[in-house]
């Protein structure tokens, strides 16, 4: 790993939480069955999924519930989780053992690095970033997920007429990360015309949706595609 990876700035936190021995013994005996090592040369999707023509990406899940979901009701799809919160990592590869999911591979590196160095150009078909940490605090903008180095990145892996999406309950963030993707000639805003941010018409059941109803915040969606050819 380059002193640039090592050095720079975070978007997330760790909060490494106290795990409960199932979480614990998750992540020694579950997680080799699952994961997807990191390694600085691009994977080769069809052989990790041989069965699967459509290729989804969710960064930052959680505890995989909604990740749980969709591989469960998509099973012809597959999927790559990313999330570095290991107590999460143990819940979510409970679900997917009690589950028995076969579509699903799961990285706990940085998606900044699994992007920039194991993915391929044009393979994947939708990005799905649900409730990513907003750093509301101004000195903290800068480790927010969504900017343009990102972005770019994003629409090089997207295949033609693939999606972004995102979900947040902080309509700061939100009409910062609008503003990041509208830069991007290449993206095609699936929102309205008038380019209003709209209120989010996915429910994912996740933990921090539940949150974001509870508090009252009303959850914003953004969703672009990348433009054919």
């Amino acid at each position: 790993m380059t002193d640039s990876q090592r050095f720079r700035v975070k978007t997330y936190a760790r909060r490494e939480s106290r795990m409960t021995p199932a979480q614990k013994k998750a992540l020694c005996e579950l997680l080799p069955l699952y994961e997807l090592p990191f390694t600085e040369s691009r994977i080769d999707i069809s052989a990790l999924f041989p069965q699967s023509s459509r290729f989804v990406v969710e960064i930052g899940f959680g505890d995989g519930e909604e990740l749980t979901r969709l591989a469960l009701q998509n099973e012809l799809n597959a999927y790559l989780g990313i999330e570095v919160f290991r107590p999460g990592v143990g819940k979510c590869l409970l679900k997917l053992h009690k589950n028995k999911i076969q579509n699903v591979r799961i990285s706990t590196s940085d998606a900044r690095d699994v992007l920039s160095y194991q993915l391929p150009s044009n393979s994947v078909n939708e990005f799905i970033i649900l409730f990513p940490d907003p750093w509301p605090k101004s000195r903290h903008r800068k480790r927010r997920l969504i900017d343009s180095q990102f972005v770019e990145r994003c629409i090089d892996r997207l295949a033609y007429g693939g999606t972004i999406t995102m979900v947040t309950d902080c309509e700061d963030y939100a009409e910062q990360a609008q503003q990041v993707l509208t830069e991007f000639k290449t993206l095609k805003n699936l929102s309205p015309s008038d380019g209003a941010l709209r209120a989010s018409t996915i429910e994912p059941q996740t933990r921090y949706a539940r949150k974001a109803v509870q508090s009252g915040n009303p959850a914003f969606e953004l969703r672009y595609a990348r433009s054919a050819r």
